[in-house]
């Protein structure tokens, strides 16, 4: 059984800024593990995508977050990139 300790270890123990840590506690608490796109994650944390910038940053470089790319039809139906984000699947490491 995973404690809540199992899952914020990752983040209590990397030096990331309060903001970055409230965007990883909103991405465990709303999210199921999947890919979610990076304005849809802004709006759960009443944010805009240019304000979570630096702190998404700040938990790809710890290790926490990982983010593809894609490009795919936009609003408009003209392709553009469209960027996803989910927490890193660490079950290499659980299983150890």
């Amino acid at each position: 059984m995973v404690k809540p300790t199992d899952v914020l270890a990752p983040a209590l123990a990397s030096g990331i800024s309060d903001r970055a840590f409230r965007l990883f506690c909103v991405l465990v608490l709303s999210t199921d593990g999947g890919w979610v796109p990076v304005p849809q994650f802004a709006a759960m944390c009443g944010m805009t995508s240019h304000q979570i910038r630096m702190f998404l940053a700040e938990l790809r470089v710890g290790g926490i977050v990982e983010t593809e790319r894609r490009y795919e039809p936009g609003d408009t139906g003209r392709k553009t990139w469209h960027t996803y984000l989910r927490l890193v699947d660490d079950a290499p490491a659980e299983a150890a």
